[in-house]
């Protein structure tokens, strides 16, 4: 009975892709940016109910617009940063806090899926490009300027969701020069209450087997805490406390060292 479910999801997937394709030629031309977010929000929710996903929010921001289509205009945006677990991650989330994603460059060239990433406000980063780099943090700090939800995974790949790995800061910069806040948010995903590792998109594992691991696991649960907005001057800085908020209500250990207190630094290298 499970394999009969499972392969009725398994085909859910696909017309859930033509469906997006539909709207990306059909839909998206003659709406606004915050009709599309509204679309997308919906629609992400649509794919989870079709996959047996069921989606557990803890938190929310004081911005509804946030919620409902990802974009405050005439105030700064919100870069959200997310540990990253399953390929359904942008999904869950994009379900709770419709968001431009920040993505490397590799996911264009993806058949049918790099399509659908271009058309749902998706920013590409060239790795190892700097010029390339610094064009990408004024495009960030153009889109908070705009008020948009930019989402993006600080930990640069998946894991199997039983720990948290080190964040890195540098595409924080853009929330530091707008003074946006910073949303740390935690998923989980959960099998009968105990973390289902299975539903994670990592190591050797492929994507179709991930996918088949998720429409037969039972009662499959994506938690999303949506943790205290931050802000800070200092990338490096907030990156850590970002980290600490993540791992403490993960129950894990931090994999980032605290920020030494600057006086502190200063009477070591004075060697008091």
């Amino acid at each position: 009975m499970r394999t009969i479910v499972g392969a009725a999801r398994f085909l859910a997937v696909f017309i859930y892709t033509i469906c997006c394709l539909v709207i990306i030629a059909f839909v998206f031309p003659f709406q606004g940016p915050e009709s599309r977010g509204r679309v997308i929000r919906r629609w992400a929710g649509r794919l989870l109910r079709w996959l047996g996903v069921k989606v557990r929010v803890n938190g929310q921001l004081d911005e509804k617009a946030a919620h409902d289509t990802g974009i405050t205009p005439g105030k700064t945006g919100r870069l959200i940063l997310s540990n990253h677990i399953s390929f359904l991650d942008i999904f869950a989330l994009d379900s709770v806090l419709p968001s431009g994603f920040v993505a490397k460059a590799e996911i264009a060239k993806w058949p049918v899926f790099g399509v659908i990433a271009k058309h749902v406000g998706t920013i590409f980063i060239e790795r190892g490009n700097k010029r390339a780099l610094i064009g990408i943090g004024q495009g960030m700090q153009q889109a908070l300027k705009d008020g948009k939800n930019l989402l993006m995974f600080p930990e640069g790949t998946t894991s199997d969701g039983t720990k948290l790995l080190k964040l890195h800061a540098n595409l924080m910069e853009a929330a530091v020069r707008t003074q946006a806040d910073v949303v740390p948010v935690v998923l989980q995903y959960k099998s009968g209450g105990e973390i289902a590792v299975k539903a994670a998109y990592v190591g050797d594992t492929g994507l179709f087997e991930c996918l088949w691991h998720v429409v037969t696991l039972p009662d499959l649960t994506v938690e999303i805490t949506i943790l205290a907005p931050r802000k800070g001057d200092d990338r490096h800085a907030l990156c850590r406390t970002v980290s600490a908020d993540m791992a403490a209500v993960m129950g894990v250990v931090d994999p980032m060292p605290p920020l030494l207190d600057t006086t502190v630094v200063k009477a070591q290298a004075a060697g008091v």
